[in-house]
């Protein structure tokens, strides 16, 4: 009878959250592509795909393979199915329900659900990845689904390898997965996070270098803002939050457990050193949310509205503006909003 009474109330949870889900996706699946900053690149990548792979080859097949390979070439088949311009959409509609799913699926129940949503609709990493770094951010959702769905930490390392020819932040995330679940795998957590700090403290200081060695075109971009002064604040929330995980984290699930905390030491180590922290961090973020959601206790609760005063803080204060190409006025958002219930 309990079976049967847990079953029903798990049924009538993914129904919520399916209704739930589909305005989610929606909502931010279908905002116009002229409100974010990179997103006409993507209509560029999605148009002329073919020339930039030509482009690429020419230089060498050394260059094609570390600017993300199979990212153009899906964008190259995309377009001959769908407008150049709808190609974004896809994307984010894909990301926001991966996002959403594993959201639903690691939450203990729909009371701590609801708080570890409203946090991803504020929290400036994900939105990021869901709406603005869109290559990364599908890449970390086929990296979400082979983690929770394949068992084999070697798939999943294949996975994470293909990822990285369509981000190549992922090439990152390979060697690290590697370290920590095959080379470290007999070796103690504590040490392990040791190794993680001394490896990511030697590559943040010479990512930029590696970048532009290996041809990366993010290279020099990082080069651009590596000398800009960085602010201690996103430091100092993180750092609260890898000591509350650290004591009080659930390690039922040890992948997540142990990824989510990997994570947050490459985040840290690299803050203040490298400009490729952040960018890291928009891989890292989901896998952490998850693993605070999947308990449901009093402290829990106060760790999750304390990220949400923090973050609802620097939205309200104008402090994401960054994310947009365009100031949205709020009668054009209430335009959007009104648009889509009409739908």
């Amino acid at each position: 009878m309990k079976s049967i009474k847990l079953t029903l109330d798990r049924t009538i949870y993914w129904i919520v959250l399916s209704v739930i889900g589909l305005a989610y996706v929606a909502f931010l699946s279908n905002m116009p592509n002229e409100w974010f900053r990179d997103r006409y690149y993507y209509v560029i990548y999605a148009s002329f795909s073919d020339q930039i792979i030509d482009a690429y080859k020419e230089q060498s097949i050394l260059a094609l393979f570390f600017n993300e390979p199979i990212f153009l070439y899906f964008n190259y088949y995309l377009e001959k199915v769908f407008d150049p311009e709808f190609i974004p959409h896809i994307f984010v509609g894909f990301i926001t329900s991966v996002f959403f799913i594993f959201l639903g699926r690691n939450s203990r129940n729909f009371l701590i659900f609801i708080p570890g949503l409203f946090l991803c609709l504020i929290m400036p990493y994900v939105l990021q990845g869901e709406l603005v770094a869109i290559r990364q951010g599908f890449a970390t959702s086929v990296f979400i689904l082979s983690f929770f769905i394949l068992k084999d930490d070697k798939k999943i390392l294949a996975v994470l390898f293909l990822c990285s020819l369509f981000h190549s932040v992922f090439f990152i995330f390979t060697v690290f997965y590697f370290l920590n679940f095959f080379v470290l795998k007999s070796f103690s957590f504590n040490k392990k996070l040791v190794v993680h700090f001394f490896v990511m403290l030697a590559f943040a200081s010479i990512a930029v270098l590696a970048a532009k060695f290996f041809g990366l075109r993010q290279g020099e971009g990082y080069e651009k803002i590596e000398d800009l002064g960085v602010g201690g604040g996103a430091f100092l929330v993180f750092l609260i939050v890898f000591i509350y995980l650290y004591f009080f984290g659930n390690r039922e699930n040890r992948k997540m457990y142990e990824f989510a905390m990997m994570g947050l030491v490459m985040f840290l180590t690299s803050y203040f050193i490298s400009p490729i922290a952040g960018r890291l961090f928009n891989t890292v973020i989901p896998f952490v949310i998850f693993l605070l959601v999947s308990r449901s206790r009093a402290i829990v609760f106060v760790m999750i509205f304390f990220l949400i005063m923090v973050f609802l803080f620097l939205f309200i204060n104008g402090s994401y503006t960054d994310l947009f190409a365009i100031s949205v006025s709020p009668e054009e958002f209430r335009n959007y909003w009104k648009s889509l219930i009409s739908l």
